[in-house]
């Protein structure tokens, strides 16, 4: 494989090798119900920043603006098998208030929040009840249902008492639920546009954890990973420096880059990491990963922030097997660390996050995400590379990857338009054996005739979720959104209190 041979398909600009489809394939409904998810997602966002500092630290709200007056959206459409598509805008700024077609958006669902019925009292049911709500039947113990009921407690990691309200409906703190109760069939239908991510900001937090409102710690690709093919991903693990959990520190370096970039909130429904939309869009399909995440409304903008569920504490092996990724992607970069080299390894603190501007469906969402390293096509237009590690695969693996990991792998580079993922695939000994290179916008092709997961689906649950939540959180109040398996809902908990950067943050606005 030749990395150094680049045909980026920067949202079809000029590029001499990318020969149109047939008019056939761009009209076929079917297209969107099997693969409605496909994406040319590509980084002409990361072509709008400035490689260097002084460009980076330079830019103001206009970003996006042409000065002609003009501006060009590309959206996701049915009619061209969920490509992105350019659409003439006849105002500055498609966030702007001056546009009328933005303001004839609603945020909120057509559809009515749904009223809960009341909670009913099982625990005082009468005895004459029939078959398995009668208390003791058959005499094998207490009733099974109602359901849900208290699961018991696996160590606490994940479930239980660490993981709040683990059961929400029967908490104090509950404001809401949305059931996924949607066939994927359904949500196929659901056309969802989803506009070009465009890049706005960013930031990079060195060694030492300060952070700089530029691109210093953006790395480049090296085109000659193939030539690594054998190296040992073990090297350094020693010296390793892991990643520390900022809590709401990292939340607020993404909402100082908004402030220092002078990006206007007035017209934006969601602020949050591409984290948590990830964990959103693959809950269409994966029921087995809890996670939860604070809700926060300030000023019409819901900050959506990270909160971090309790691990399983990490065995030799596994922090092993964490390291090779950073190993991998520190061997994947130019310039990169020497490890071993007096004492000094790689520190996973130091990162480069990009802050991004889209819309899915009706909602606009300014997301920060972080990103591995970047790459520039002949002409010098920038475009960012996603690093993934995996086990190699053999014939009991290879489903489970197209199933789970190439469906996480897609959602995170289609959220921030980032073009390619770079797999090293290495063995159990942490040796590394073969490098592919993914194409984000090919990966649905890949599972659609295998039938494993539509992007479209992803794309049109998260409207839902979006709609549900914007047209149910409140002004000034907190809130926790969860998901916890076994149940097929979403929960939304009323939270104590909201973090002081993000009530800052909405004060300095």
């Amino acid at each position: 494989m030749d990395f150094s041979e680049q045909d980026v398909d920067v949202f079809g600009e000029d590029i001499e090798d990318e020969e149109e489809e047939p008019d056939a394939e761009h009209v076929a409904a079917a297209e969107e119900e099997n693969g409605s998810g496909d994406s040319s997602a590509s980084s002409s966002s990361s072509a709008s920043s400035s490689s260097s500092a002084s460009d980076s630290s330079s830019r103001s709200s206009s970003d996006g603006e042409e000065e002609d007056g003009n501006s060009t959206a590309l959206v996701r459409s049915a009619e061209t098998g969920g490509e992105y598509v350019e659409e003439e805008e006849d105002e500055r700024d498609l966030f702007g208030p001056d546009n009328e077609a933005y303001m004839k958006t609603h945020a909120r669902s057509p559809f009515p929040v749904p009223v809960l019925p009341p909670l009913q009292n099982n625990q005082n049911r009468s005895n004459f009840g029939r078959g398995r709500w009668q208390s003791g039947y058959n005499n094998r113990g207490p009733p099974l249902l109602p359901r849900p009921g208290p699961y018991s407690q696996r160590q606490n990691y994940g479930f239980g008492s660490k993981f709040s309200h683990g059961n929400g409906r029967e908490s104090e703190h509950f404001v809401s639920e949305m059931k996924l109760t949607k066939s994927e069939e359904t949500l196929s239908r659901k056309i969802i546009q989803f506009q070009e991510p465009s890049e706005i900001g960013c930031y990079s937090r060195v060694e030492g954890g300060v952070v700089y409102f530029d691109d210093r710690s953006l790395r480049l690709f090296k085109r000659t990973i193939c030539e690594d093919v054998g190296a040992d991903l073990n090297k350094g693990f020693e010296s390793f420096v892991e990643k520390r959990d900022l809590g709401s520190q990292g939340f607020g370096d993404l909402l100082a880059c908004i402030r220092n970039k002078n990006i206007p909130l007035q017209n934006i429904h969601f602020v949050t990491f591409r984290n948590n939309l990830n964990k959103i869009l693959a809950t269409a399909y994966i029921r087995n990963e809890p996670w939860k995440m604070g809700v926060h409304k300030r000023r019409g903008v819901v900050y959506l922030d990270v909160h971090k569920l309790p691990e399983r504490p990490q065995s030799q092996l596994d922090s092993r097997r964490c390291y090779w990724g950073y190993a991998f992607e520190n061997l994947a970069t130019e310039n990169s660390t020497e490890t071993d080299i007096d004492g000094k390894g790689i520190d996973a603190n130091v990162e480069f996050c990009s802050v991004i501007k889209t819309k899915l469906g009706a909602h606009r969402i300014i997301m920060g995400a972080e990103m591995d390293c970047c790459d520039s096509t002949d002409d010098g237009r920038r475009f960012y590379v996603e690093l993934k590690t995996s086990r190699e695969l053999d014939y009991r693996t290879e489903e489970r990857y197209e199933r789970e990991k190439l469906l996480k792998f897609w959602i995170q580079s289609f959220l921030a338009g980032v073009p390619y993922i770079v797999i090293g695939f290495r063995d159990d000994a942490g040796i590394l054996v073969r490098t592919e290179r993914l194409r984000t916008k090919d990966i649905t092709q890949r599972v659609k005739m295998k039938n494993y997961w539509q992007g479209g689906v992803c794309l049109a649950f998260a409207d839902e979720v979006l709609c549900w939540l914007y047209g149910t959180v409140k002004e000034n109040e907190d809130y926790v959104l969860q998901f916890v398996p076994p149940f097929h809902r979403l929960e939304l908990l009323r939270a104590e209190s909201c973090p002081d950067i993000i009530a800052e943050h909405a004060e300095q606005l």
